[in-house]
């Protein structure tokens, strides 16, 4: 028995509460070592003659990825408190494995077992319930369709007059997007996630100017309430892009920075190493990868919190907007994202949080943070079987078991399961436009 590769911790993916009832279990140990795992459970506080009760429920096997197996089980402790171990068996020899860790049988000793304090309902994972049923449709509003010509910006080219770059205009606005939902509906859709449309210098938007204000190419405040409106008519949730991670470069705050550098009010509202600001060969101050147009905000700052908190307020409020998603989620501190949530569940409590970051995310999906991130490791998967080819049925079932259990099967249920986004190359594109696959 390869007990090294036995894995749990009394947390997070491992054991958490799925309901106010319900606590899961799950431990990893090496694939096709062990016939089979038996969880011991039982409350700390039941004794008899001296002895601690448990019970014995055997664990199912939830799948195998590369390198490992997964086990669960399900538990309804009738008084909300859990002591844990397991029993590992491969028909030759058993172990127990506990919190201080392993030994040749079960324990009698209570503090050998693992500990699920109290199941405290608080701190259940709750997301809205209505993004299990959600197929989401993305829009980058420059680029979807030219409603009304009055709202163009300078430049603006003929729609498919030529190749889209980083820095031309078609016209895209919100109006395009009225006009199309009856094509989304046709489509199935029920949720359509936008990327920024608040003022910005560029196309894309992701260098924003003023938080509270719709960027003038895309229409009126009028104009976006409209479009909420018969969104909800038509049973479509509408979610908006907030980048608080960074400002653009023409965002006042920064641009009284650049003017009076030390002796700005706003100093503190960035990262700034050094004075006066410079932008080559790096720039002194933090921003965007190293983008000098997007200088990174400094949300420790309580200027800067209150600020961006009273932006995910007032879009919900005046708006009715069902979801943010947030932008370059994982480099803005934990702190934050708590507030932002407690700051506008308690206007809209089925309101979507989700977090833009691409790798392993339980830290901000403990219940306190957000509601689900983009799940990119699922897209990997996707492509590399479908669209790309360079993995095989049986490497992509591993790969996907691993992804399944990187998180709660709770949060898993309402996780952003994407084949593509703006920040990557097209499906069809990636299918080297071939339409079958």
């Amino acid at each position: 028995m390869e007990l090294e590769a036995v894995y749990h911790r009394p947390k997070d993916n491992y054991a958490y509460a799925c309901t106010d009832r319900e606590i899961h279990i799950r431990i990893r140990t090496k694939k096709q070592d062990l016939k089979s795992v038996s969880l011991l459970h039982g409350d700390p506080y039941e004794w008899k003659d001296g002895k601690w009760i448990y019970s014995s429920m055997p664990m199912i096997h939830t799948g195998s990825d590369q390198l490992f197996d997964y086990w669960f089980a399900s538990v309804e402790p009738p008084f909300k408190r859990l002591r844990y171990g397991f029993l590992l068996e491969d028909g030759q020899e058993s172990n127990f494995f506990g919190d201080r860790g392993f030994l040749d049988q079960p324990s009698n000793d209570v503090g050998d077992y693992f500990c699920f304090p109290f199941l405290n309902s608080i701190d259940v994972f709750k997301a809205p319930s209505w993004v299990k049923d959600t197929i989401w449709y993305q829009i980058f509003p420059e680029r979807f369709a030219n409603g009304n010509k009055d709202w163009d910006p300078a430049g603006t080219l003929p729609w498919g007059s030529t190749e889209p770059k980083p820095d031309n205009f078609f016209g895209g606005d919100l109006q395009g997007v009225i006009d199309g939902i009856p094509y989304l509906k046709e489509l199935g859709i029920n949720g359509i996630y936008f990327t920024p449309i608040f003022k910005a210098h560029s196309n894309h938007k992701y260098d924003t100017i003023d938080y509270f204000e719709l960027d003038p190419q895309f229409g009126s405040k009028e104009l976006l309430k409209a479009l909420v409106k018969a969104c909800h008519e038509n049973g479509i949730r509408v979610m908006l892009d907030a980048v608080f991670n960074h400002s653009g470069l023409y965002f006042p705050q920064f641009q009284d920075v650049l003017e009076k550098g030390e002796s700005s009010s706003f100093k503190d509202w960035f990262h700034i190493r050094e004075f006066p600001l410079q932008e080559d060969p790096i720039p002194n101050y933090d921003t965007f990868a190293f983008e000098p147009s997007m200088p990174k905000l400094n949300t420790e700052n309580p200027e800067v919190r209150e600020y961006l908190l009273e932006v995910g307020r007032y879009w919900i409020k005046e708006f009715d907007i069902d979801g943010w998603r947030l932008d370059v989620a994982n480099e803005v501190d934990h702190s934050f994202w708590r507030d932002f949530r407690r700051e506008t569940k308690a206007i809209k409590p089925d309101l979507y949080i989700l977090g833009e970051i691409w790798h392993d995310s339980m830290p901000w999906l403990r219940g306190d943070q957000f509601d689900a991130v983009m799940n990119y490791p699922f897209t990997t998967n996707i492509l590399n079987l479908f669209a790309k080819g360079t993995i095989n049925p049986r490497q992509f079932i591993e790969s996907m078991t691993h992804v399944v259990h990187m998180y709660p099967k709770n949060v898993m249920e309402t996780a952003f399961n994407l084949v593509g986004s703006h920040d990557t190359p097209r499906i069809l594109t990636e299918c080297m436009e071939d339409k079958e696959k």
